[in-house]
């Protein structure tokens, strides 16, 4: 009997040398493993309080909506956060999180012949993003003090680079830079080349010297600010982000956006978790409190971290991460391995707790 020929679908050559996206582990994952009755997560950086009380009455009083399409514009809440900015709407594009907006801008401003200029390690998805868009990426390392080496970053743009991402405080370090060496930087920049600064922690960030880049996005067509609802709002499940910057650039970008991909109830609740910035602020200030304070514990055990302007601690190599991250878990602890080093996300006071009698048995050997 002849044997028969196996057909496949034909797939892009390069995509197994793509990076696959791998979020953390969820709770249950680890519990069913180990046979724990309690996890704490710290590995995605979310808020770890649930959303304010009055957007989650909105949500809900929403959901009766559901069966109707979202409002593709997303009028109303580019109105609501217009207004909280002091920005035009149309200086405004919404997306699926903020790392939609970037893998569309990925797509729009790439191609064959391009490249892409990013730190590393930064967020992954900036190498992600450029790849599927058939740029080339051109990852520069951090400085000594892990943060980005904005000059190196400079000298690394080519006649082929169309965009350049700082993230700025940056992901998985949280370190930032200040904003003198930002404004050179992006000085610098040809305006042929569309800077990206990725502001997703820029509500943690409590630097005397950190300062945003939105004038920059206001005043020139070749800078874009990211920003995200999933971190200091608590609405990481909603997913909800936004770009500010120059509406022709925007409507350039905005081009080849997917349809519908801000559901109503994420634009229900952003519209309301923005009018209470005194509760975000709250959440900042505990998030400071507790981050000193796992930074100083962590010291104290000879394990210095980098400074961090987010919502997360950094602990970078030489640290033996593949241990720490499987150690911790079966003490029912979830961190991230990432850039080489363990990066923790900041959680409840209790739960920062936890994750410091885990580190004290794995430095005791347990």
């Amino acid at each position: 009997m002849l044997a028969m020929e196996v057909l496949v679908p034909t797939f892009r050559r390069d995509l197994g040398h793509i990076p696959v996206y791998r979020p953390g582990r969820t709770p249950e994952e680890v519990r069913r493993e180990f046979g724990l009755d309690s996890i704490v997560k710290l590995a995605s950086n979310e808020c770890p309080y649930e959303p304010f009380p009055a957007v989650v009455e909105a949500v809900r009083g929403a959901a009766a909506g559901v069966n109707r399409y979202p409002d593709n514009a997303r009028r109303d809440l580019r109105a609501a956060l217009a207004s909280f900015l002091g920005v035009s709407p149309d200086q405004l594009w919404l997306g699926g999180g903020s790392n939609e907006l970037m893998y569309v801008t990925a797509l729009a401003a790439g191609g064959p012949g391009t490249s892409a200029v990013f730190a590393e390690p930064s967020f992954g998805l900036y190498r992600i993003a450029s790849q599927i868009a058939l740029a080339e990426p051109i990852p520069v390392p951090l400085d000594g003090a892990h943060r980005h080496d904005l000059a190196a970053m400079a000298d690394a743009i080519r006649d082929d680079t169309t965009v350049a991402y700082v993230c700025n405080p940056n992901n998985p370090t949280g370190t930032h830079v200040p904003s003198a060496d930002l404004d050179r930087f992006i000085a610098s920049v040809p305006e042929r080349v569309l800077v990206v600064v990725d502001e997703a922690y820029f509500e943690f960030a409590s630097a005397a010297d950190y300062g945003t880049a939105l004038g920059h996005a206001l005043e020139r067509s070749n800078v874009v600010v990211a920003r995200t609802f999933s971190k200091a709002y608590g609405l990481a499940g909603l997913r909800t982000g936004y770009f500010v910057g120059d509406a022709s650039t925007l409507e350039q970008l905005r081009s080849i956006q997917l349809p519908f991909s801000v559901g109503n109830l994420a634009q229900v609740a952003a519209m309301e978790a923005i009018k209470h910035q005194d509760l975000v602020r709250q959440r900042t200030d505990e998030n400071r409190t507790e981050l000193e304070f796992v930074s100083r514990e962590l010291a104290a055990r000879g394990l210095p971290v980098a400074d961090s302007q987010a919502n997360f601690v950094y602990l970078p190599p030489p640290v033996d991460a593949d241990a720490w991250y499987g150690h911790l878990q079966s003490q029912g602890v979830i961190v991230r391995v990432a850039g080489g080093g363990v990066r923790i996300s900041i959680g409840t006071n209790a739960e920062n707790t936890r994750l410091l009698a885990a580190v004290d048995n794995l430095l005791a050997g347990g």
